[in-house]
């Protein structure tokens, strides 16, 4: 069964284990039989830098991409010195393609930022070579630069892979994307049945963990007594159910909100309050966003309690809508709304940034963005998370293949390899396999 009141212990005491050997890695690679289907494609990784993504360096490698011409664009919140200087040894890449944040301050939008970066690492692709580029991408950021250049400043060739349901999200939101999207083929690993299956009860307990380093410390002398769970899907019920066994919150006073009517009602059958908006007395003491989009705007603040902390469980910075706050709280000098950068190192990426709203003070922790990525080498044990790596080389192949066919639009991850990936997984967790089984309902 898997855990919903407890979690493995090394999710608390995560191992530095880069360069560890992932046996789902070696198992797919050897699969090949030497063949290399990578071979004559250039590579941009706009990915975390975790010993997850090392191991799937490595594998793209084996399977044909030049290190030469893997390059490879951070997230500016995972970016990680010590997982680049190791890829570079081991795979003799050449450092000058690892495009690193260095000015980004914890402030700064976000977004712009990024954009910005991907929008100046795709043109400068296009330029330096004709060979197709295939991007492995991690919230559709190549995708959005695509959607606002001219097609005659694309490079030449491309393929995409996301990886991430805040990549799907993004291309959802916007026309622009989805028309760029008809152009260019975009395997979608995100919505695939492995990505569905196999992560989220890993993802979930990871999150949970982080809670615990995160939310225990802030709350030190103080008792938490209400909480707002954005989101219900298999993160957020976690999440719920954590907080309320692990925090001692009353269930009652956990509240969930879903756009998603069978969510709340399945929230409700559990014990937990549905969030309404139009009860302007209800306040929280911890706001926790699971959904993937922005889920707490900066009108929301009327909700929250002196003290209150803001925690975001998905990716990117727009859950919490930290922007619209960090904004507002500079767009006057004479109101009673201000950041407190006192103690504030703004090239901390992880720093809890605290908001003094008129008669209250919040915290965004972790600088607002996904708690489980606090700089860490990892977030996970990586018996537990091998699955994605592979399915971003498989998906990585099947892009290739899609350029050479000129095939374009949105593309499902091949079955071929989704059943490989789901075989196999489940053979190496062998007596961890229960993790993978929705609880009975009387255990929530």
């Amino acid at each position: 069964m898997r855990p919903v009141r407890e979690i493995p212990n090394e999710f608390f005491d995560l191992e530095n284990d880069l360069g560890k050997p992932l046996p789902l890695i070696e198992s797919f690679v050897a699969s090949f039989e030497g063949r290399r289907p990578l071979e004559g494609f250039r590579l941009l990784l706009v990915q975390h830098q975790l010993s997850n993504q090392a191991a799937m360096v490595d594998a793209l490698i084996r399977l044909g991409a030049d290190p030469k011409e893997v390059h490879w664009l951070d997230i500016p919140y995972t970016s990680n010195k010590q997982v680049r200087d190791y890829v570079v040894a081991e795979n003799d890449l050449d450092p000058g393609n690892l495009r690193v944040c260095d000015d980004y301050r914890v402030l700064d939008p976000y977004p712009y930022y990024q954009h910005k970066r991907t929008v100046e690492t795709t043109i400068a692709l296009g330029h330096s070579s004709d060979k197709p580029l295939i991007v492995l991408d991690d919230g559709a950021y190549v995708l959005k630069a695509l959607s606002a250049l001219h097609p005659s400043r694309w490079p030449r060739s491309i393929g995409l892979v996301e990886q991430t349901t805040r990549g799907i999200i993004k291309i959802r939101q916007s026309a622009a994307m989805r028309a760029a999207g008809r152009v260019v083929p975009l395997v979608d690993v995100a919505q695939s049945a492995p990505k569905r299956s196999l992560e989220p009860p890993f993802v979930a307990m990871a999150v949970c963990a982080s809670l615990e380093r995160t939310i225990r410390p802030l709350a030190t002398g103080r008792k938490l007594r209400s909480a707002l769970v954005l989101g219900y899907g298999s993160i957020g019920e976690q999440v719920a159910t954590y907080l309320a066994a692990q925090f001692h919150i009353d269930k009652a006073q956990v509240f969930v909100h879903d756009t998603d009517l069978t969510r709340l009602e399945l929230a409700g059958r559990r014990g937990f309050s549905a969030w309404s908006p139009e009860d302007l007395s209800q306040r929280f003491d911890v706001v926790v966003g699971c959904s993937g989009r922005s889920s707490f705007r900066l009108g929301d603040r009327q909700y929250l309690n002196d003290g209150a902390l803001l925690v975001s469980a998905s990716s990117g910075a727009v859950e919490l809508s930290r922007r619209e706050f960090v904004e507002l709280a500079d767009a006057s000098e004479l109101d009673d709304i201000e950041i407190r950068r006192d103690d504030l190192d703004e090239r901390d990426l992880h720093a809890n940034i605290e908001v003094k709203l008129v008669d209250r003070s919040v915290t965004f922790a972790n600088a607002g963005f996904p708690v489980n990525f606090d700089g860490g080498i990892n977030t996970i044990p990586s018996q537990f998370i091998q699955q994605t790596p592979v399915m971003m080389a498989a998906a990585a192949i099947q892009a290739c293949d899609a350029v050479k066919e000129n095939q374009s639009g949105l593309l499902e991850l091949d079955h071929k390899y989704c059943s490989w990936v789901d075989t196999h997984f489940r053979d190496l967790l062998g007596g961890d396999a229960h993790y993978l089984i929705p609880p009975p309902e009387e255990a929530w």
